[in-house]
């Protein structure tokens, strides 16, 4: 069937739009983040969307609704079993996902998520506002351990969870959507959700657990620190601090996320290079310090960790590294990797106030 690309229509008001102004580093950053709203579409069919569950939007009447409730991206609209290329009006096939995978139900929430983890932490688990406005079954696609450590927070959820194969078409009487409180692009995400997070995703200080941590990403493909070892020996020697996720006995991927907010809630002070690590920052204690270092042309814009400082009033600092080659695997501006100048770095500690070790 053909469908055409149709604007997400308004719907019941969750949370308002939040406009955002504060400065990081003496950079001043301003955005309004989106309203969050539960919008309903009845005598409908839900789509889980691309391979990735990009796209996972709402079709009625010949029109596909996904606008503010779903995720948007090239290879999203290329990579489906629904489609070939969704632009505009495109063709659908939707009898071979019905052959394929389908239910048919009165009345549900749908969740489809890429399973990514900022995205996760700040423009889908605040969804739950939404979800407890309404009392029905919420489908998701099948989670990852750490979602499913999330929902333990919210045992009210996750008992209404049915988790999906996809892909899958659900016909429903009565489908909700909730609508995200964020804007991927550069991380704008509002200030309800980062309080969110930090009233409900809490840690417990922990004895004899490092207060000073340096959070590398050589795990990642992306924005490595060439010179991480030089990093690692400054900070450790000079200003004692413990540093984590360098090798596989110290990473953050064996742990769980309560160890991780716990880490967190005992930090008094975290470096690291912008990025996923990050997030839980929401966890720490007022008054705590992170100073995250980035590419020249990100750090103008790239709000998706330091937009947690100013609800959960932490010292946030940022400072430009430079600029070295893109990965194979990834080869975007972006995703370069850098180097870190040090006496950059020790001016950044001095600023924040962070005093050697004795």
């Amino acid at each position: 069937m053909m469908v055409q690309e149709t604007p997400t229509p308004e719907g019941e008001l969750v949370k308002k739009s939040n406009f955002r102004e504060y400065v990081i580093s003496g950079r001043e950053f301003k955005y309004r983040a989106p309203p969050c709203e539960i919008v309903t579409f009845e005598n409908a069919t839900a789509l889980s969307g691309s391979w990735e569950h990009g796209l996972a939007g709402v079709v009625k009447d010949g029109k596909f609704y996904h606008e503010r409730f779903t995720k948007d991206a090239n290879n999203f609209r290329t990579k489906s079993p629904f489609w070939s290329n969704a632009r505009g009006e495109f063709k659908l096939d939707l009898e071979y996902v019905h052959q394929m995978n389908s239910k048919t139900v009165e009345e549900c929430f749908t969740w489809f998520n890429i399973g990514q983890y900022w995205h996760w932490f700040l423009e889908d688990l605040p969804l739950i506002e939404a979800f407890r406005k309404k009392e029905c079954v919420i489908f998701t696609n099948v989670l990852t351990q750490w979602q499913l450590d999330s929902l333990e927070f919210f045992p009210d959820i996750k008992k209404r969870i049915v988790q999906l194969d996809t892909p899958i078409s659900i016909n429903c009487k009565k489908i909700h959507v909730a609508t995200y409180p964020a804007i991927s692009y550069r991380g704008k995400a509002a200030t309800w959700a980062v309080e969110f997070l930090r009233d409900n995703l809490k840690g417990e200080p922990v004895e004899d657990t490092p207060k000073r941590i340096y959070l590398s990403r050589n795990d990642a493909v992306a924005r490595n620190v060439k010179n991480e070892a030089e990093v690692i020996d400054m900070l450790v020697d000079e200003y004692g601090f413990f540093p984590m996720n360098t090798h596989k006995e110290n990473s953050m991927a064996g742990m769980s996320l309560q160890q991780k907010l716990n880490m967190f809630a005992t930090a008094d002070v975290v470096v690291s290079p912008t990025g996923a690590g990050l997030t839980h920052t929401h966890a720490m204690k007022p008054g705590s310090t992170v100073i995250d270092f980035n590419h020249s042309f990100e750090v103008a814009e790239e709000c998706g960790w330091n937009n947690i400082a100013i609800p959960c009033d932490l010292n946030w600092h940022t400072f430009e590294a430079e600029t070295l080659d893109m990965p194979e695997e990834r080869p975007k501006p972006k995703n370069s990797h850098m180097h870190v100048n040090i006496n950059k770095l020790r001016e950044t500690l001095d600023n924040a106030k962070i005093r050697k070790a004795s």
